[in-house]
C-alpha cells in the first residue's frame, strides 16, 4: 500500500525558478558578460564529402573588428579537433572567425576561401549498404557495422507457432533537436583559471572533458550552467562552442562568446537517426508470441553513431517472449550527426514494434489491443535478457489506462469502415511499451544547508532545463525534514564549485539518481536535528519523528521542539546534511524478492490516439490523445502534468511534422530553419483534448518510490499511426505521414 506523504504528489508544488523565468531574470550563457566579449561564427563545408586542400583566410583576417581566425591545421590540438579537415556531411566545421560584432563574424565567413576536392559521398542508408555504395568516410572500410543478441531457441520457438508474419518497417524521420536556444560557450580566464557559461545537462561530465581536452585540472576550470534553452538529448558533451571558446579566450586575452546560429544549429549538432527493422513474429492461433527474428537498421549518418541495436530495445523488453534474435545493422551516411535525441532510439524502436504488432493483429482478425494486453510482460516478472526483477513495471497498467481514457471498447472498429458526419475518416490506434530510460545511474552527492530560521537550502550540481527537477527535489527534501514546501529552496545549481557532482539530466535519470542523494542528504540533516533534540525531550532518537516544522516524540506529540529551536542557538554549530545515492539494488521487498537485491530500473509508457482524416486533403486532426507513464510515485503533480502535455505535442510532431529533408544530388539539407522545418503551433494542437495518465507504481528503487519520466512521455507515437490505418485502412510505414502520403495510399495523389 502506498505510503501518504505531506509533500509530495500534492498540487502547488510551483516551480522555484518558475518566476525568475517569466521575469527574464534566469541567466542563460548569452547573458553573460554584456558589452565585454567576442563573437564565433562557423563556416561549414560546401561539399556532403570532401578533402580541404587549402583555406585562404587573409580576407577575412583583414576585415576590421575580426580578430582571429582557426582552422583544422591550427597548432592547437584541440581546437583542430573540432575543425574537420575531411568533412563527411555538408555544413560540417571546417573554419571559425573571432570577431567584435556578430555580423562582422558573419561577413568573414564569406571571405575566406577554401579549395577543395570533392569526394564521394551517399546520404541514402539503403544505398549506403550496397558494396558498391563510396564510402563515407567516418569508419575506415566500410559504410557498415552489424552485430547481434540471441534469447532461447528461436527455431523451437517458431515451430511452436501457428501463424507467422513477417514484415519491413521503415526508415523512420531523422531531424534536429531545434532547441530554443541553440549550443553555446562563453569563456574567460583569471590567471591559470578558467570560467565557463554553458547550457548542459551534463555538468560534471562537460566539466572533465574540458579539464582533459586542455589539460588542466578540474579545480581551475569553473564551469557553471544556471539556464538551459531546452536540451531534449543535446549539449550532452563539449563540442566546438567550447573548443572554440575556451581555446581562443585565452590566447586573445577576451572574453568569447562562440554560439551557434540557427542554420548551423541544424548542420552541426546531432539529430534523431532514421530507423528500419524487418521483423519476423511467430504465434499461436490466440496470439500468444513464441519467437521473434528481427533485425534493426540504424542510419550511424556521418560520424558513424552505433545506434540499431539501441532500436531493439522496445520490442525485445515489452513483449513476453523467451526465444528470439535481434539484428543490428549501422550504417554510415553522408549526413549530419545523428547521436541523442531525447528518448534516442526508442521512438522509432516502438514505431517499429507496433506497426508489425497491429498488422499481425489484422492477419489474426484480433484486436490490437487484445493483443498488446496477451503478450506484454507483467509487473512480476523479469527482465528477459539478464534475470532481474523490474523495481517497478506499469507497462500494462499504462496500455489499459489509455485505452480506458480513449475509449476504446467502445470506439474501436475494423479499419476503414467508420465516416464522422462530416466525410472525414475516423479511427484510433494504441502503443505501449518498456522505455530503456530513468535507470538508476552511478551514486552521485547531495549538500543540504539548514538555515539558522529553520529552513533548507539545496545546492545541486545539476541544471535548468526546464523540467523541474530540482524543485521536485526541494519536496522530496521537505518531506523527510518535515517542512513545508516553501521552506526548502535551491541556492545554487549547476555549479561545482559549491555542490557536489550530480547526475547527468540524461536518461530520465534525474530525479532517480540525483533524487536519492538528496534524500539521502535529507536523512542525515534529520538524524542531526533528532541528536539535537533527543536529549532535550529525554528520550533516543529511535523514539523520534518530524513533521510540520517540529520534531516530536511518536508516543506522544505534545513533547516536541520545533527546528527553529534546533537550529537557531550560535552556540550550535551550523547542520549541513551531505548524502550519496545507491546502486540499483532494491531498496523494499518485492514479490519475494529482498531489499538488496540487484534489479532494473526502466520506465514504461502508452498512448491512445484517436484522429479524423480528411479523405480530400489528406491532413489528419488529433482529436483525442491520452499519454500514460509510469511515475513510480508522483512528486511533484504539476510537474508530471506539464511533462507529459508537452510529450503529447511531441507525439504529434514526430508522427506528422518533423523531418529534415537532405537533397540526394549534393547531400545539402533543404530546411535548416523553422520556416520549412515545422512545428505544430497552437492553432494545430489543443489542450483541451489532451489527457495526461500518470501510473503510480511506487518504484522499489528509486527514491520515495520515484522515477523519471521525461523521455519516455514522447515515445509512443506510433499509436497516431495506428489510428490513421483505423481510419484509412492503409499502411503507413515511413514517418512522417504527411497528407500526400495519406492522399497516395487513398488513390488520390
Amino acid at each position: 500500500m502506498a505510503e501518504e506523504y505531506a509533500v509530495i504528489g500534492k498540487p502547488g508544488m510551483i516551480d522555484k525558478q518558475a518566476e525568475m523565468i517569466v521575469t527574464g531574470r534566469l541567466d542563460y550563457a548569452a547573458d553573460n558578460l554584456p558589452g565585454k566579449k567576442l563573437y564565433g561564427r562557423i563556416l561549414g563545408s560546401a561539399y556532403a564529402h570532401a578533402r580541404i586542400k587549402s583555406i585562404d583566410t587573409s580576407k577575412a583576417e583583414a576585415l576590421e573588428g575580426v580578430k582571429a581566425v582557426v582552422t583544422h591545421s591550427d597548432s592547437d590540438s584541440y581546437l583542430a579537433s573540432v575543425l574537420y579537415e575531411e568533412p563527411t556531411w555538408w555544413g560540417q566545421e571546417i573554419a571559425a572567425v573571432i570577431a567584435t560584432e556578430p555580423d562582422i563574424a558573419e561577413e568573414a565567413i564569406d571571405l575566406i576561401e577554401v579549395d577543395y576536392e570533392p569526394l564521394p559521398f551517399v546520404v541514402d542508408p539503403d544505398e549506403a549498404m550496397k558494396p558498391d555504395a563510396p564510402l563515407v568516410g567516418c569508419w575506415s572500410d566500410s559504410n557498415v557495422k552489424t552485430g547481434e543478441s540471441v534469447r532461447g531457441d528461436v527455431e523451437a520457438g517458431f515451430d511452436k507457432a501457428q501463424v507467422i508474419f513477417e514484415d519491413t518497417v521503415g526508415w523512420t524521420n531523422y531531424f534536429q533537436q531545434s532547441n530554443i536556444e541553440t549550443r553555446i560557450a562563453v569563456a574567460w580566464w583569471l590567471g591559470d583559471d578558467l570560467y565557463m557559461r554553458v547550457p548542459t545537462p551534463n555538468v560534471a561530465n562537460s566539466r572533465a572533458t574540458m579539464a582533459r581536452n586542455l589539460g588542466m585540472p578540474l579545480n581551475k576550470i569553473h564551469l557553471v550552467s544556471h539556464g538551459t534553452g531546452m536540451v531534449i538529448g543535446d549539449k550532452i558533451f563539449p563540442g566546438g562552442a567550447h573548443a572554440i571558446a575556451a581555446v581562443l579566450s585565452r590566447r586573445l586575452g577576451q572574453p568569447v562568446q562562440m554560439q551557434y546560429s540557427r542554420r548551423e544549429y541544424f548542420l552541426d549538432t546531432q539529430h534523431q537517426h532514421k530507423g528500419k527493422a524487418t521483423i519476423k513474429i511467430g504465434v499461436k492461433d490466440d496470439g500468444t508470441i513464441t519467437a521473434i527474428d528481427a533485425t534493426f537498421y540504424g542510419d550511424a549518418a556521418g560520424l558513424g553513431s552505433s545506434w540499431a541495436s539501441g532500436v531493439s530495445f522496445p520490442i525485445a523488453n515489452t513483449l513476453r517472449c523467451p526465444d528470439a534474435i535481434f539484428r543490428y545493422v549501422d550504417v554510415a551516411t553522408n549526413t549530419p550527426w545523428a547521436y541523442i535525441y531525447r528518448s534516442v532510439q526508442n521512438p522509432p524502436g516502438d514505431f517499429l514494434m507496433e506497426v508489425v504488432l497491429d498488422e499481425l493483429a489484422g492477419e489474426l482478425n484480433m484486436d490490437p489491443l487484445e493483443l498488446r494486453l496477451k503478450n506484454v510482460v507483467t509487473p512480476e516478472e523479469v527482465q528477459q535478457d539478464n534475470g532481474k526483477p523490474y523495481a517497478s513495471n506499469g507497462v500494462l497498467e499504462c496500455i489499459q489506462k489509455v485505452a480506458e481514457a480513449i475509449g476504446w471498447s467502445d470506439k474501436w472498429h475494423a479499419p476503414g469502415t467508420r465516416t464522422l458526419p462530416d466525410g472525414r475518416l475516423h479511427g484510433i490506434g494504441i502503443a505501449g511499451c518498456v522505455e530503456s530510460h530513468s535507470s538508476l545511474g552511478n551514486p552521485v552527492g547531495g549538500i543540504i544547508n539548514l538555515t539558522r530560521d529553520g529552513k533548507a537550502i539545496c545546492n545541486m550540481g545539476i541544471t535548468r532545463v526546464g523540467c523541474g527537477t530540482n524543485s521536485a527535489i526541494c519536496g522530496m527534501v521537505a518531506e523527510i525534514l518535515g517542512m513545508s514546501y516553501d521552506d526548502v529552496t535551491t541556492g545554487e545549481w549547476g555549479n561545482l564549485d559549491v555542490a557536489a557532482e550530480a547526475a547527468p539530466q540524461w536518461g530520465s535519470q534525474g530525479i532517480i539518481t540525483n533524487g536519492a542523494a538528496f534524500v539521502r542528504a535529507a536523512e542525515d540533516a534529520r538524524a542531526q536535528l533528532f541528536e539535537r533534540a533527543a536529549p532535550l525531550l529525554e528520550v533516543t532518537v529511535d523514539e523520534l519523528d518530524i513533521g510540520d516544522g517540529e520534531v516530536f516524540v511518536k508516543a506522544d506529540s505534545s513533547k516536541s521542539v520545533t527546528i527553529v529551536e534546533l537550529v537557531s542557538k550560535s552556540s550550535y554549530p551550523p547542520i549541513v546534511g551531505r548524502g550519496y545515492g545507491w546502486t540499483k539494488v532494491l531498496q523494499r521487498p518485492l514479490f519475494g524478492w529482498p531489499v538488496g537485491t540487484p534489479c532494473e530500473t526502466r520506465c514504461q509508457c502508452a498512448s491512445a490516439t484517436e484522429v479524423a482524416v480528411d479523405p480530400e486533403t489528406g491532413e489528419v486532426e488529433i482529436l483525442d490523445i491520452a499519454d500514460s507513464v509510469d511515475t513510480g510515485k508522483v512528486i511533484s503533480l504539476d510537474g508530471v502534468q506539464k511533462q507529459i502535455y508537452a510529450g503529447i505535442e511531441s507525439i504529434a510532431a514526430q508522427a506528422i511534422y518533423w523531418e529534415q529533408i537532405i537533397d540526394p544530388a549534393t547531400g545539402a539539407t533543404l530546411n535548416p530553419n523553422f520556416l520549412d522545418h515545422r512545428f505544430p503551433t497552437t492553432l494545430d494542437m489543443h489542450q483541451d483534448r489532451y489527457q495526461a495518465v500518470p501510473v503510480e507504481s511506487i518504484d522499489a528503487c528509486g527514491p520515495l518510490g520515484a522515477k523519471g519520466i521525461g523521455e519516455p512521455v514522447i515515445t509512443t507515437y506510433a499509436s497516431v499511426f495506428g489510428a490513421i490505418h483505423n481510419a484509412t485502412g492503409k499502411w503507413f510505414k515511413e514517418v512522417p505521414v504527411y497528407p500526400w502520403r495519406i492522399l497516395k495510399a487513398l488513390g488520390k495523389a
